[in-house]
């Protein structure tokens, strides 16, 4: 690659590392942020919800006017609106209007992700497009691993509020590097946006999923929690009833593409073992082992940094083994790293908490990177927004799912949430038991697979 072609990646890549260190850092935050805006931490928790929703829900839209339009207008837009966002966030006076920045954080964020990974997918072709996406998994991997570290340093110098800052300084020079760095990337003026069906398909999505978090709280016979999902029922029904555009939500230049379809499958069956890790072991190390923030965000650097090392790592492993085997290689780390520390649990020998969640660190990684650049390596540069939107959605949703069945379970084990470290072990067995499905997946799949460029 040209050094042009180095510093477009590094460009497309920031927008990644904002979300990264974002998702990650947050999370450990919410007590603190809770308290100053006059909420319980319980509440908080919905800062963490939203965001999620509102980057999943709107996925498919955004792919198909990236698609319609091209990539290059929505990446701009999205960097724009990410910034003012984290700013909405950090000068925040009240809950509601975090909420507010947090939604718009999650929508302009799923901008980002999903045109990045369009843009990738049309500028590096052949054995380049695996390296460039191992490089841009690798980096949003680094975001990760100095999330929890980034804010817990920034909430004790000054505040919580610093945290969001450093958001839209990345985002800012992310902007100025985009604009001069990549060009204007292929459109389809004959795709058709059926805006009332991903309409439905968002209300959806964002009613289920979050009728199922809400499970977590306040159970699953809760009028909430069933109103809630019956609501999102009801309007998944809906768009899958809907034929006003004579065409499917997901086109079957897509949607019958093999190495599409299980790289899609193996995104969203990881995210299973690694959501549980990333969202509930360090919230269990600061309750059931008390580690303090800053001690959490440290002991987790032993996840995150091989995670960015295992998506960096991937581009390489598939030129050598193929695209299904390191698929393969990467979910056995991942189950062996989880289901270890199952075994050992959050409040086992400091070193072999350490060592299990460098194992499962950096199985993940190479899923993370294998999974997209098998996924998106048939695709048209044409289709490359729908392909993008479809894999990131479903990735998104196995993570809240994950999330939010995992959390219930934990409380019907321990009996409160987060309860005794039996209840995390648990809910990691079944995270890992899911995680693993996908490898026998991999067996009758080809190795290699000819991009159509």
């Amino acid at each position: 690659m040209s050094p042009r072609q180095w510093l477009g990646l590094f460009a497309l890549s920031l927008p990644i590392v904002a979300l990264a260190v974002d998702d990650n850092g947050v999370v450990v935050l919410l007590p603190q942020i809770g308290h100053d805006l006059g909420v319980s931490a319980a509440a908080a928790g919905a800062i963490v919800t939203c965001q999620s929703l509102a980057f999943a829900a709107p996925l498919l839209l955004i792919g198909k006017i990236a698609d319609r339009f091209g990539a290059r207008p929505l990446l701009l837009g999205g960097v724009v609106a990410f910034g003012i966002a984290s700013f909405i966030c950090a000068a925040a006076d009240s809950f509601t209007v975090m909420i507010v920045g947090r939604s718009l954080q999650g929508v302009a964020s799923a901008c980002c992700f999903t045109t990045s990974l369009a843009a990738i997918d049309a500028l590096f072709e052949g054995d380049r497009q695996p390296i460039a996406v191992g490089i841009w998994g690798a980096l949003g991997g680094i975001g990760g691993a100095s999330g929890p570290l980034v804010a817990s340093l920034l909430a004790e110098a000054w505040s919580w509020r610093a945290f969001f800052g450093v958001n839209v300084i990345l985002l800012s020079v992310a902007f100025v590097l985009l604009a001069v760095l990549v060009p204007p990337l292929p459109s389809d003026a004959t795709c058709r946006v059926p805006v009332v069906r991903l309409g439905f398909l968002m209300l959806g999505i964002g009613f289920a999923v979050g009728g199922m978090q809400q499970a977590a709280s306040s159970g699953w016979s809760s009028l909430g929690t069933i109103t809630s999902i019956a609501i999102g029922a009801v309007f998944l029904a809906l768009t899958l009833r809907r034929r006003d555009t004579g065409e499917p939500l997901v086109p079957s230049s897509v949607s019958r593409v093999p190495s599409f379809r299980l790289g899609t499958a193996e995104a969203t069956l990881s995210n299973w073992g690694s959501g549980v890790v990333m969202v509930l072991v360090p919230i269990s190390l600061q309750l059931v082992r008390h580690t303090s923030v800053l001690d959490t965000g440290l002991l987790f650097l032993a996840f995150s940094i091989p995670f960015a090392v295992g998506g960096g790592v991937s581009g390489p492993l598939i030129r050598v083994r193929g695209g299904p085997r390191s698929l393969a290689l990467g979910l056995l780390q991942l189950t062996v790293g989880v289901v270890g520390l199952a075994i050992v649990g959050p409040d086992g020998a400091i070193g072999l908490v350490i060592l299990t969640l460098a194992i499962a660190g950096f199985g993940n990684g190479i899923v993370y990177s294998a999974s997209t650049s098998y996924a998106l390596v048939a695709i048209a540069p044409t289709d490359a927004g729908q392909a993008s939107a479809v894999l990131s959605m479903l990735r998104v949703l196995g993570l809240a799912l994950a999330v939010a069945l995992s959390t219930s379970l934990m409380t019907t084990v321990d009996g409160a949430f987060p309860g005794s470290a039996w209840g995390v072990r648990v809910a990691l067995v079944v995270a890992a038991a899911i995680s693993a499905a996908g490898i026998p997946l991999t067996r009758r799949a080809p190795s290699t697979v000819e991009s159509p460029r």
